[in-house]
């Protein structure tokens, strides 16, 4: 599964929020307040599909219930699947090289 940086965007804050939430919830935590409701719909709908997302049950709002995602993987298991999907390439990944480039990144 490939995400585009716009789903990225996304599940970054599905990871970080801890509960399932609605396309007006995404747009109020994420970085990126340009977003329209339709454009989450249709950017949740397309996680859907690829198994990212899972549709949760519907949340009570102001006005009406409106519709509440998960993610259905963590960023952990994300990030496995893109270096499965980058060794499938025949691409060699030394996973304790990468994790000490990793740890001097957190710490730099």
């Amino acid at each position: 599964m490939k995400l585009t940086d716009k789903e990225l965007e996304i599940m970054a804050v599905l990871w970080g929020s801890g509960s399932p939430m609605t396309a007006t919830e995404i747009i109020e935590a994420s970085n990126n307040r340009t977003w329209k409701e339709n454009s989450i719909y249709i950017l949740m709908n397309t996680l859907i599909k690829k198994g990212a997302v899972l549709q949760g049950k519907h949340k009570p709002t102001i006005t009406k219930n409106a519709r509440a995602y998960e993610p259905a993987l963590t960023s952990e298991e994300y990030t496995v699947m893109c270096i499965k999907n980058v060794q499938s390439t025949g691409v060699r990944v030394d996973i304790h090289r990468l994790i000490e480039h990793l740890m001097e990144a957190e710490e730099g």
